[in-house]
């Protein structure tokens, strides 16, 4: 199976952009926010998730930023 380079980049950002988010000292500043990650940067915050992939498109329009709102109780990411 051939898998192009575009797969391979694309793969390469999201396992970049997780490391970031479980490499995040303060990750319980951004509780029951939006978050907008492109590579390993937290480029926007916001109350929508609307909202933060919009700035972030903005602010890096080449990119997809991984969008995602961060849990309150008790969540455990594996």
């Amino acid at each position: 199976m051939i898998v192009s380079d575009k797969k391979v980049k694309a793969e390469e950002t999201v396992i970049d952009e997780f490391q970031c988010l479980m490499s995040l000292p303060n990750l319980g500043d951004y509780v029951d926010r939006w978050i907008a990650l492109v590579g390993d940067e937290v480029v926007a915050v916001g109350d929508t998730g609307a909202e933060v992939y919009r700035v972030s498109r903005d602010k890096y329009p080449g990119s997809v930023p991984m969008v995602l709102k961060v849990p309150s109780d008790r969540v455990m990411l594996l």
